[in-house]
């Protein structure tokens, strides 16, 4: 039987290891991404010497502010001094531009900081931070993809930025840039050179089709943090969230908005959804939802059409389709809704998605709305999530969502009953039939 040992080929895609080379990897099933692996060097033998942990300055631990709240705030507090940070995203989601500011920013502050671009030209740096107001920050530039270069010059400054990994590559090692032996090799040698030299490395790194960084899951282990620029590329709205952080909270996120002049804050994203919303319409329904650790306020919509002919669409757009398609039988059986001859189409408006089961009694309301033609009250708001028995249950986040809500002037809102968060203009409801009753919803009414 073959061992791990025997596996001498890896997919540059996934990180799957095979015993023999193939012109197809049989986990993720793209081709001519098998390469040889590369044996590691082997360990010097020097004993590692142990420190008493209580002896150990907690408060050693030390941060960079950027220029950002919102950045701080998913970095809880901004990256610490001597740690690793990754920084992954789609091309032409925002990532250079965040790290070039947040290393213009660490540079006005008086850290030494080199940005390194392996991917663009200074050129193309300079008339970004011409734009973004960084010209004339005293950031050092260098343009080269070769890892020794980095290497050589990593000590002398307190913050380095790579732009980015994938570009990044060692001659001697053999292969081509952004493999997976050149990732892990190249990742694993910044991290240490940083853990060394105390300082902070800022890593940018793609991410493949399905959101996950490009090269292999060792170069998530390798760092101490790694954080995730969201967004549409048409749209201005960005999202920074954290997926681990060794120094922090996880899943913080913040909210960012592309402008002219680059990224800036966006504490308050659920404003633009109140701007941009159709008052009276049916189908429309404001809820909050749990994003991160934080409640934002978003807008479900749905669109119920007769198709009598053929079989019915489903399409739920940001929204899980296994959980509307479960919700749409709840509202056939507890509200005597039928919709079997009606085409459904759903979505977060703004282009959000969600799976968060805080949404269903809100996914539940709009539907109903949209199918008897009759909109919400103006002022009112619906969360929380619905059971197979047609219970509505309790969710995570009650008194933020509720706070959220009364924040934009929600006034009266349907949530679970027996939840926490403040009471006043609360209707609790413990079933979905209740809850279409409160909300004006029902074939009563």
């Amino acid at each position: 039987m073959k061992g791990r040992n025997d596996q001498k080929f890896v997919c540059a895609a996934c990180g799957a290891r095979h015993a023999t080379w193939l012109g197809r990897c049989g986990i993720c099933g793209d081709w001519n991404t098998i390469e040889a692996l590369r044996d590691q060097p082997a360990a010097s033998g020097k004993a590692a010497v142990a420190t008493v942990l209580s002896d150990v300055d907690a408060s050693k631990v030390a941060r960079i502010p950027t220029s950002l709240s919102e950045v701080d705030r998913a970095m809880s507090g901004g990256p610490v001094r001597g740690s690793t940070v990754v920084i992954g995203g789609e091309p032409g989601i925002g990532k250079s531009t965040l790290a070039l500011a947040m290393a213009a920013h660490a540079s006005r502050s008086g850290l030494r900081t080199l940005y390194v671009s392996a991917e663009e030209s200074e050129g193309q740096l300079a008339e970004r931070a011409r734009r973004m107001g960084a010209a004339s920050s005293g950031l050092d530039v260098v343009m080269t993809a070769e890892l020794a270069a980095v290497l050589a010059v990593l000590g002398d400054y307190g913050m380095v930025v790579v732009d980015s990994i994938q570009a990044l590559s060692d001659p001697e090692l053999g292969g081509q840039a952004g493999s997976v032996n050149q990732i892990r090799h190249c990742a694993q040698a910044l991290n240490v050179s940083a853990k060394e030299s105390g300082t902070t490395a800022v890593i940018l790194s793609h991410v493949t089709k399905d959101g996950s960084l490009a090269g292999p899951k060792v170069l998530e282990h390798l760092v101490d943090a790694v954080f995730v620029l969201e967004g549409e590329r048409s749209d201005e709205s960005r999202a920074l969230r954290c997926l681990k952080n060794r120094f922090g909270k996880v899943s913080e996120v913040g909210f960012l908005r592309m402008g002219e002049s680059g990224l800036q804050d966006e504490p308050d994203p659920g404003a633009a959804q109140l701007d941009d919303r159709l008052a009276g319409a049916a189908g429309s329904v404001m809820t909050a939802m749990r994003d991160g650790t934080r409640a934002r306020l978003v807008e479900i919509q749905a669109l119920v059409t007769p198709n009598p002919r053929e079989a019915p669409k489903r399409q739920f757009l940001g929204l899980s389709s296994q959980r509307c398609n479960v919700i749409l039988g709840l509202i056939e059986h507890f509200a005597a809704v039928k919709l079997d001859r009606f085409d459904v189409f759903m979505s977060i408006a703004g282009g959000h998605a969600s799976d968060d089961p805080g949404l269903d009694l809100a996914i539940a309301a709009a539907i109903v709305s949209s199918a008897l033609q009759r909109p919400m009250p103006a002022d009112a708001a619906v969360f929380g999530e619905l059971g197979l028995t047609g219970e509505v249950r309790k969710v995570r986040g009650e008194a933020e969502r509720s706070a959220e809500l009364m924040r934009h002037g929600f006034g009266r809102f349907v949530a679970p009953a027996g939840g926490d968060g403040p009471q006043g203009g609360r209707t609790s409801v413990r079933t979905l039939a209740e809850a279409l009753q409160a909300m004006g919803l029902s074939r009563r009414h």
